[in-house]
């Protein structure tokens, strides 16, 4: 790994998938908004470019490297209090209402 922090970071709403993947794919680090909750809590996928930038994230937000997601889509699934975290980095969270 290098020492080059990942970022930069982005909010996306559940609806926004493919800009979220978008985003990551660009280099960015994404926080997707997942419309299913992880035992009532409200959960976030961590989305980046290739799986060093992605783990380098998700530790930088309290996760242990082993929680990657290996599905379709590699990811981490974020839940307090890295979620908090993790959007406390995102410049558009909370996002603009109106939308």
């Amino acid at each position: 790994m290098t020492d080059e922090p990942p970022g930069p970071w982005r909010y996306f709403q559940s609806r926004e998938v493919k800009e979220a993947r978008a985003w990551a794919a660009s280099g960015g680090i994404a926080v997707h908004e997942n419309i299913f909750k992880s035992r009532g809590r409200r959960t976030c996928h961590l989305l980046a470019v290739d799986e060093t930038r992605l783990v380098r994230a998700a530790v930088s937000v309290g996760c242990s490297p082993y929680w990657i997601q290996r599905t379709n889509t590699l990811h981490f699934d974020l839940v307090e209090p890295q979620l908090t975290r993790a959007l406390d980095l995102c410049p558009n969270y909370p996002p603009a209402t109106g939308r």
